[in-house]
């Protein structure tokens, strides 16, 4: 007995001994994802991140350090992927033998179960002897490429043969990546369970890049690139247990396409080894997405509570007016009432000792001090009503910008859908699909295919459509003065009228007569101009000078204007001809010739200001 009592105390005081550790252990352990195809991931989630800003003699970066720790921490935060498997090189650690040295570890240490995630931001170059593009490690010169990395070399490193991981994805920040995919992109498929669960079994070898053979912009949002702001934002937004990178590249690319004059690659990685199919599959965190829907459930709860705290406050101050203004009224109407007997008596012989001039003005004094209390009490509810109008309308705009938000990947579906070959049948059933997602009366005034303005607010969709009324009414008043707009070289703008806008100077010119003219036929032209308005006149030399542009047709001014003349006319009538023409043929900006007012090739313009 005693034995069993002495058992007992010890297992006690073990496990308040113990269980410090265990909790510290539970906390630390590493907890296995779920493939997609239902089992435990047994391989290892390795992760390369490069990031350069100071270079030795390239120009410094502002954004690319900061982008690859941004990626780096958006993936260890959400997804499978720890510190034990991480590889960081910055600034002056990324030299060409340190890069190479850990491709050369990864290919030692990876197991065919693994996979790999590689990030680089930098200077990329393109080699003029090879075409080939090149990463640019810190230490590298401008113009000997020994020190680049090639993404021939870079691809050599990642051949199945090489890095044995099951699974490679490369993303690359930098100019001239889209030399990885040459000859090797193909159409995006539409990711379901099946494509993610056959993607996770077969092997990969994929990339994608922040542009194809063009150099890419530094700058971006913030602290980082547009590129990189734009693939840490999708990591960071999406709630799905298993993401691939066909799944998420499509808004990448809209982005950055919206944002900045480059358009980011994806695909296959030419003769590395990889699967068609193939992808690697980036598992979210199970307390990523419990955090994502505790904040969502937080937010609807403290929105709940608020509404119903408003309700009961908004209910107990309209009680506590209602019986203040009673209150107030039944003062007055008692007030009116003495008054009313006071007057009555005063005109019989009925008179009480109540009934003196100071008891009388007392009572309206008080009536005055009484209406005064409820002006007061009627302008404070008032403006409770408005702080509550206010209020409900900013929750009203937080509820239509998560609609607009919840409904934009919904819009982005019936887009793919409509777009396919297969699915243009499909366009109706599709359309009705997508506005039986929107809350009742949101779609209404909609026209079917109009994605742009289902995702207006109702109330904004009125206000834009009675702008766009009105810009269509002012465009078609303008080309009733103008005319129809016919051509364009970037500039300038031609008009069916004849009329040639100049977009940089804001002025419009008539070309005269093609045909012999003197300054005098020329003046009359233009005096006796009614086309588009009137309000022409001759030109003065300078407006002139605005429209000669080099190398611009055999009379260095914009074909619009359509002319024969090499000389047209300023709007100084007597003179030396230098003071008079300006020339606009040969070669070279040389103003004014020596020639008679009858030569052949002078001609008159018309201009005016733009109304």
């Amino acid at each position: 007995m005693k034995t069993s009592k002495l058992l007992v105390v010890i297992a006690t005081i073990s496990l308040i001994l113990t269980t410090p550790f265990l909790l510290h252990a539970s906390r630390g352990i590493r907890v296995e994802p779920i493939s997609p195809t239902g089992e435990r991931v047994t391989g290892n989630q390795w992760l390369f991140v490069i990031g350069i800003d100071t270079y030795i003699e390239w120009p410094r970066l502002e954004t690319a350090v900061n982008d690859a720790k941004s990626v780096k921490n958006v993936l260890l935060s959400r997804y499978h992927f720890n510190s034990d498997h991480l590889i960081e090189l910055y600034d002056e650690d990324a030299t060409r033998a340190n890069i190479l040295s850990k491709l050369r570890y990864l290919a030692r240490n990876i197991v065919e179960d693994d996979s790999l995630f590689i990030f680089y931001a930098g200077h990329g170059h393109l080699d003029p002897i090879t075409k080939s593009g090149s990463w640019i490690p810190v230490e590298s010169g401008t113009k000997d490429v020994s020190a680049w990395i090639s993404n021939n070399d870079i691809k050599n490193y990642l051949r199945i043969d090489a890095i044995k991981a099951k699974h490679i994805l490369l993303v690359s920040d930098s100019c001239f990546s889209g030399d990885f995919f040459r000859g090797h992109r193909g159409k995006l498929p539409e990711v379901t369970n099946a494509v993610i669960k056959k993607a996770y079994t077969l092997s990969s070898r994929q990339a994608i890049t922040s542009g194809g053979l063009e150099p890419v912009t530094d700058a971006g949002f913030g602290n980082n690139s547009v590129f990189s702001h734009f693939l840490v934002k999708t990591l960071e937004e999406n709630k799905d247990p298993f993401l691939v990178p066909s799944a998420f590249f499509s808004s990448i690319r809209a982005g950055v396409a919206e944002n900045a004059e480059q358009f980011p690659q994806f695909g296959s990685l030419k003769d590395t080894g990889g699967q068609q199919g193939g992808e690697l599959v980036l598992f979210l965190k199970q307390d990523a997405r419990l955090q994502d829907l505790s904040d969502i459930t937080n937010k609807k709860l403290k929105k709940i509570e608020r509404l119903q705290q408003m309700e009961l406050e908004a209910k107990k101050a309209r009680r506590k007016e209602a019986e203040e203004i009673s209150k107030r009224e039944k003062d007055l109407a008692e007030l009116d009432a003495k008054i009313e007997a006071m007057k009555n008596r005063l005109g019989t012989s009925v008179v009480s000792t109540d009934d003196s001039l100071d008891n009388m003005l007392a009572m309206v004094k008080q009536k005055e001090v009484q209406k005064k209390r409820l002006d007061e009490l009627r302008r404070q509810k008032e403006e409770d009503e408005r702080k509550r109008n206010d209020e409900i309308a900013k929750l009203r705009k937080e509820r239509e910008d998560k609609i607009i938000t919840a409904l934009i990947p919904e819009v982005e579906k019936y887009k793919k859908i409509i777009s396919s070959e297969f699915g243009k049948s499909m366009k109706s059933e599709s359309w009705q699909s997508l506005i039986a997602k929107c809350p009742p009366g949101w779609a209404d005034g909609v026209d079917e295919g109009n994605t742009q303005s289902l995702l207006w607010t109702p109330v904004e969709r009125r206000l834009r459509l009675k702008e766009l009324r009105i810009q269509k009414e002012k465009q078609k008043a303008l080309e009733a003065i103008r005319g129809k707009e016919i051509d364009s070289d970037g500039r300038f703008i031609a008009y069916a009228t004849g009329v040639v806008y100049d977009k940089n100077t804001n002025l419009e010119w008539l070309a005269g007569p093609d045909t012999r003219t003197t300054w005098k036929e020329a003046n009359k032209w233009v005096a006796n101009l009614t086309i588009a308005g009137g309000g022409w006149r001759m030109p003065t030399m300078e407006e002139l000078k605005t429209i000669y542009q080099k190398g611009a047709g055999r009379h260095n001014m914009t074909p619009l204007l359509k002319t024969e003349g090499m000389y047209v006319y300023t709007d100084i009538e007597k003179g030396s001809p230098l003071d008079r023409l300006v020339y606009f043929g040969g070669v070279g900006e040389k103003f004014a010739g020596l020639i008679l007012d009858e030569h052949w090739w002078a001609r008159g313009f018309a201009v005016r200001s733009r109304r």
